[in-house]
């Protein structure tokens, strides 16, 4: 994979799943979180939505929760050319791929399932069991919005001009003791994150599910492919069809898997210094097993949703993939090799190249890596995959 350019950071200038029917209904009556007078939140949501955007929330001042997930990209990373994202002191970059936070809101806690294996978790190793504890996280990470303590983000509010309506939603005096305020603030950042721009399903599928859209040639055969289990048997982890009550599918079972994925070898995160990264160059990502401390997890990662996944590049727990179609034919030839390796010679067309070894080889999965997909195939499931996209905010 070729190494990207580094652009400078940049601001950004600004329960119970929703039956399919009704929440395409909502997203189409423009229903979102926005609305709030500037500065005058008057629900906690409101208030998490003008936190979210606040750059005086990291430490030096500049950096905001919406630089890293910003709404038109479908909340994640705008800065696609980067494998991992950068903080806010110069040169420090995080350790993983920044996925989307749409629909985090449905992730539930981590937990053992019947067969010993794990579920749920927020993050891609499922350290965080609820939104405000993954909200807490990057402001205090020296890696993304770098503050010292809870006190320097408690500090910070106190001075916000929206510190009176933190006081109207959570008692006049939520900011004097420094716990309970950070925990408010974490509260107010999760509230709007459970909100329905976060969770619209607006997409073609949706509207396909709801009989509303019907799909191309390409994208019924993807759909196919997709599902079939003799063949590619995404939906074994992806499911795609709507749950009890109609429920909107998630796309994603919230299980882990170890892919294959090979060392990203010119991540960012290689370079940074003790005690960011004591291991340096040697740092190998064990996932899970960080979590949990079972070895029977090294290398695993929570099974993202494939919701909005044409609109949330790069791919991967480390950024290892630029674009979609790479993706999809690594999951298919991880084991017998491709022509799209990039070290793949050009000169014979038909040569096959082996992938890069994976990160961690003991525990990868072999379901997939030998699917025997076509090219023509691979190209109709990534059309399916781009029906899974939502309809962009309005301006």
């Amino acid at each position: 994979m070729n190494d990207r350019a580094q652009p400078a950071r940049r601001s950004p200038l600004a329960g119970n799943r929703l039956p399919i029917g009704l929440a395409i209904a909502l997203g189409a009556a423009g229903w979102t979180a926005a609305g709030c007078t500037a500065d005058q939140p008057s629900t906690k949501a409101q208030l998490g939505e003008l936190m979210f955007s606040d750059t005086n929330l990291s430490s030096p001042a500049g950096q905001s929760c919406a630089d890293c997930h910003l709404a038109r990209v479908a909340f994640r990373d705008p800065e696609t050319s980067l494998a991992t994202s950068m903080g806010i002191v110069p040169g420090r970059f995080g350790l993983r791929n920044t996925p989307t936070a749409m629909y985090a809101s449905y992730v539930p806690a981590l937990h053992r399932t019947g067969d010993g294996g794990w579920i749920g978790g927020l993050f891609w190793d499922g350290r965080a069991g609820t939104l405000e504890d993954q909200a807490a996280a990057p402001l205090l990470n020296p890696l993304e919005m770098n503050n010292a303590d809870k006190a320097s983000v408690v500090a910070t509010v106190r001075r916000a001009s929206y510190a009176p309506a933190f006081r109207e939603l959570f008692g006049p005096r939520a900011l004097d003791d420094v716990d309970a305020a950070f925990a408010h603030v974490t509260e107010a950042l999760a509230a709007f994150e459970r909100g329905p721009a976060f969770a619209p399903f607006t997409s073609k599928y949706d509207r396909f599910l709801a009989g509303e859209a019907t799909l191309s040639d390409a994208e019924q055969r993807g759909l196919a492919l997709f599902e079939d289990p003799a063949r590619g048997n995404c939906a074994g982890c992806h499911p795609s069809r709507p749950g009890p009550g109609g429920a909107a599918p998630m796309f994603t079972d919230f299980g882990y898997a170890n892919l294959g994925v090979p060392r990203y070898d010119n991540s960012k995160f290689y370079a940074q210094p003790p005690p960011m990264n004591p291991d340096g160059e040697r740092f190998v990502d064990h996932g899970l097993m960080q979590t949990v401390g079972e070895a029977a997890q090294d290398g695993k990662f929570r099974t993202p949703t494939l919701r909005n996944i044409a609109r949330t590049p790069p791919y991967g727990h480390n950024g290892y993939f630029e674009n979609l179609q790479y993706l999809v034919d690594f999951l298919n030839s991880r084991d017998v090799g491709s022509r799209a390796v990039g070290t793949c010679s050009r000169a014979v067309v038909s040569a096959r190249c082996a992938w890069p070894a994976p990160e961690v080889p003991a525990t990868v999965d072999h379901r997939v890596g030998h699917l025997g997909l076509s090219d023509q195939d691979i190209s109709d499931i990534v059309a399916f995959l781009t029906i899974l996209s939502d309809d962009e905010p309005r301006s």
